[in-house]
């Protein structure tokens, strides 16, 4: 006669406990990286938008007041501002007419007065004219009919830990005309500047 059996006991074995800590163990190892990655490239992508949009609205507001209008950009402080233009008032030829507002830029103004708008620690910015980087402070001013000189901004970051240039750098290209077109990786073509060169 057969011993009986006896049922076996519920549970987990040694081996797929182990399985699954290594398993958690993984996923925790490199879900803090991953999302980290994605937290810093959805930030420089947020930090090209604007840049991208205030150059826009820049072009846009200088032909709408037919008054120059100025971006700065400070490579060494990682910032860029905008310069608007102040309103004056003008005597009227008319003495019985009231004085006359009208829009003047001032190519003097201490960049101590500007609004700085800071980039977040990590995203790097570069400014070019033509392929030459240029270091330091520079304000790109855009003329009364839209037109500016030819350049180009790169912004990285170096906070995304990918090695393609595609995902840690983007570039946002001014032409002579004023049209903004951004794109991924380091992009710094030749442009052509003036109205001479395109043979206006």
């Amino acid at each position: 006669m057969a011993a009986p059996r006896r049922p076996r006991a519920g549970g987990f074995t040694l081996i797929e406990l182990v399985a699954v800590l290594v398993i958690v163990g993984l996923l925790l190892a490199f879900s803090p990286r991953a999302f980290g990655f994605l937290v810093a490239e959805k930030e420089l992508e947020s930090e090209v938008s604007r840049l991208a949009t205030t150059i826009d609205f820049v072009k846009s507001q200088a032909v709408l007041d037919q008054c120059a209008y100025a971006i700065h950009v400070n490579t060494e402080d990682m910032s860029w501002a905008v310069q608007l233009p102040r309103e004056e008032e003008e005597e009227s030829p008319d003495p019985d007419k009231e004085p006359v507002k009208i829009l003047v830029f001032d190519e003097e103004m201490p960049p101590e007065e500007l609004d700085w708008h800071k980039l977040p620690d990590g995203i790097l910015i570069e400014f070019y004219e033509g392929r030459t980087p240029l270091r330091g402070r520079y304000a790109i001013t855009y003329a009364a009919d839209g037109t500016v000189p030819a350049h180009t901004l790169v912004l990285e970051s170096n906070r995304v830990s990918s090695l393609d240039e595609a995902d840690r750098v983007r570039t946002i290209r001014v032409s002579f005309s004023g049209l903004v077109s951004v794109g991924p990786g380091r992009d710094v073509g030749e442009f052509k500047l003036t109205e001479a060169e395109l043979g206006r």
